[in-house]
């Protein structure tokens, strides 16, 4: 008896186990692999209506509706319906997708006649890319059409002033533009029992999920829109209606800073990024990844918002840090006046051009992607020339906000060896000039593969700790020489700088007692004094000194590169700086265990520091510390930079990391 029921046991466990294995985000993509054109046909087994929603003028997405014209017809999907083309065209676009020659001004001046901006190549493109299929096709084969959605709306009626019934409806005179959408598809699909890939803008294709609005006096107030194709759809026909995204930005809560914030709240390029990302489709619907936690714009008025509350399907291409613009064509407007365009310039209210130059180029900035998702390309996981980085999202603390932490391994990292941990603040700005704010990197993982090469330091880790942008200055200002200032300085400092608040103590305790404790249960790390360091610049460089003098027992060494001694550049006296320089004769670790860098630059910001930095040394000295355990150097002609600071990271890693 106590056999069988042992045996009964492990095999619940393992049953168990089995399932929490299986259900996990990366294990369910390895067992459900789809190619994204794979994903995307299999669904027309089931649903003869899917939908497809896009970021608009997104190259890599227009490309991929261009491969699929083939795949969808041997399917037996023979229509595209587009956003993109008015209908009252819509005999002309027949003709020209089965004519024996191409006519690619036609083309674009049916494309013009939509929206005289969308000026993107790859759209009247796929004209051509159906009519080269067609082309393929015998004799009374049927043929692929794309079936134009929308209408020429009538912008030359707005009349100015605040959006209301009259003024949309002079515009919109065909009705909505997404129940005349609907009306389409209706009579040309539905109606004809055919199948239909939808393409349109991601918010057009949502189906069970209703935008919420904003309303000042509902109970929770809030209210919910659901009138878009998606939903007019899902509501007539639940069970034929299959809606799929593509990897898009979503809208962030705050709308500005950041404008976009990365889908699941970072976690979908995460966990690519660690199955090597792949171009994958995958469900939403019923799956783990749908389980994924969201917190951007679309999560409001809901509560424990999840990915599958948002879409059915899921198709990743490329992360966003890759993604590219559609091509801006100057030919579009080949023949065309600046009367006839400001004539239905769309959306007049918002956007405004005075001449068509300035017209063009807004378009060409819209498909800058780089420039238009900047706020969420910023927080992408960064490419590293040399071993790998492992992106913690969202760390959650009970001292601080969370944030993002990015691990780097080293090259060859063998989890059966142990190795010492730099921890580095302003973790986003260490890796990848591709994804910063100003272009710029520490290069870190370059200048410790290359030290690493010759042998000269210590096999380290780096745990890149990301600041949070507006809190930075309040938790790298280091609090007990705060607290020693006079009450005015402090509430100026609340005031202007630190967000109302001082919370470096806090901060540090989130590195000790939280984030330190998990590196060293998930690596093979020395977690003792010895082999574990901190690193900054600037204000970076202030909290990193304030670190190891708080926390000796924990960090073995220091660098801090241009430290920011004044503390509030708005200052003239000396005051604050003077407040650094006596807790450090207090407070600072004992220099037979403990190693201290110092650097600065003389241009910009970095020349204001030499005389504090002189009187640190003299502390330094008085303190016993000796060329064994400290070290300042000055760097003539180089100022506050990532760039400057990468050009000399090696001598302070050298000082602290050395071989032994």
């Amino acid at each position: 008896m106590k056999i069988t029921l042992l045996i009964f046991f492990l095999a619940f466990f393992s049953f168990l186990s089995f399932s929490y294995a299986q259900n996990s985000p990366v294990d369910y993509l390895k067992t459900h692999f789809q190619k994204p054109d794979d994903y995307l046909i299999s669904k027309f087994k089931e649903y003869p209506y899917v939908l497809l929603g896009e970021a608009h003028a997104i190259k890599e997405n227009l490309e991929f509706v261009h491969d699929l014209i083939p795949k969808l017809y041997d399917a037996g999907v023979y229509n595209l319906c587009m956003e993109f083309g008015a209908f009252e065209k819509q005999e002309q676009l027949d003709s020209l997708l089965t004519g024996e020659t191409y006519n690619e001004r036609l083309a674009k001046d049916m494309m013009f006649y939509y929206n005289v901006g969308w000026a993107y190549q790859e759209y009247y493109d796929l004209y051509k890319t159906v009519w080269e299929f067609n082309k393929t096709l015998k004799n009374g084969e049927k043929k692929f059409r794309i079936i134009n959605l929308s209408y020429q709306y009538k912008w030359a009626n707005f009349k100015g002033g605040v959006r209301n019934p009259e003024n949309m409806s002079s515009v919109f005179y065909l009705g909505t533009p997404d129940k005349f959408r609907t009306s389409i598809i209706q009579k040309e699909i539905i109606d004809k029992k055919e199948k239909a890939l939808i393409y349109m803008g991601t918010y057009h294709v949502f189906t069970h999920y209703k935008m919420p609005i904003l309303k000042m006096n509902n109970d929770n107030f809030c209210d919910y829109h659901g009138g878009w194709v998606g939903s007019r759809l899902y509501e007539k026909f639940p069970d034929k209606v299959f809606a799929i995204t593509f990897h898009t930005p979503l809208r962030s809560k705050a709308q500005f800073n950041p404008s976009y914030v990365s889908p699941a709240n970072g976690e979908i390029e995460n966990i690519l990024h660690s199955i090597g990302t792949p171009s994958v489709g995958f469900d939403l619907k019923n799956s783990p990844l749908g389980k994924l936690r969201d917190d951007s714009f679309f999560s409001l008025c809901y509560n424990n918002f999840v990915m599958e509350d948002y879409f059915d399907g899921y198709i990743f291409l490329k992360p966003f840090k890759n993604l590219h613009g559609c091509t801006y064509d100057e030919d579009f407007f080949t023949g065309k006046t600046w009367e006839e365009i400001k004539g239905n310039f769309p959306d007049p209210d918002w956007r405004k051009s005075n001449n068509i130059e300035e017209y063009k180029e807004q378009i060409r900035q819209y498909s800058d992607i780089q420039e238009r998702y900047k706020d969420v390309i910023q927080t992408s996981i960064p490419s590293v020339q040399h071993g790998e980085i492992i992106r913690l999202n969202n760390f959650p603390s009970k001292y601080v906000a969370p944030r993002n932490i990015d691990i780097w391994l080293p090259e060859n990292f063998d989890s059966k060896k142990r190795y010492g941990v730099l921890y580095m603040h302003d973790g986003q700005m260490l890796f990848d000039a591709d994804i910063t704010w100003n272009h710029s990197e520490w290069k870190v993982d370059e200048n410790i593969s290359e030290l690493n090469k010759m042998d000269k330091i210590k096999q380290v880790i780096v745990v890149g700790i990301w600041n949070t942008g507006l809190t930075r200055h309040s938790e790298y200002f280091p609090e007990k020489p705060f607290l020693k200032l006079p009450k005015n300085i402090q509430q100026n400092l609340l005031e202007n700088s630190l967000q109302g608040k001082i919370q470096t103590d806090s901060y540090l305790k989130f590195i000790v007692h939280e984030l330190k404790p998990y590196v060293d249960s998930k690596y093979s790390t020395y977690s003792d004094a010895k082999y574990t360091f901190i690193t900054g610049s600037s204000m970076g460089g202030l909290i990193s000194i304030y670190a190891i003098s708080e926390y000796p027992e924990i960090f073995g060494g220091a660098a801090c590169l241009s430290t920011h001694w004044p503390g509030d550049v708005n200052r003239k006296d000396d005051i604050i700086p003077n407040a650094f320089i006596e807790y450090l004769k207090n407070n600072l670790p004992d220099p037979k265990n403990h190693k201290i860098y110092f650097d600065f630059g003389t241009i910009g910001v970095d020349s204001l520091y030499e005389p504090y930095q002189q009187k640190v040394d003299k502390v330094m000295k008085i303190k016993g510390y000796t060329a064994n355990s400290w070290e300042t150097k000055k760097f003539p002609n180089r100022d506050h930079s990532e760039r400057s600071w990468s050009e000399r990271l090696q001598i302070p890693l050298k000082f602290l990391l050395k071989s032994d």
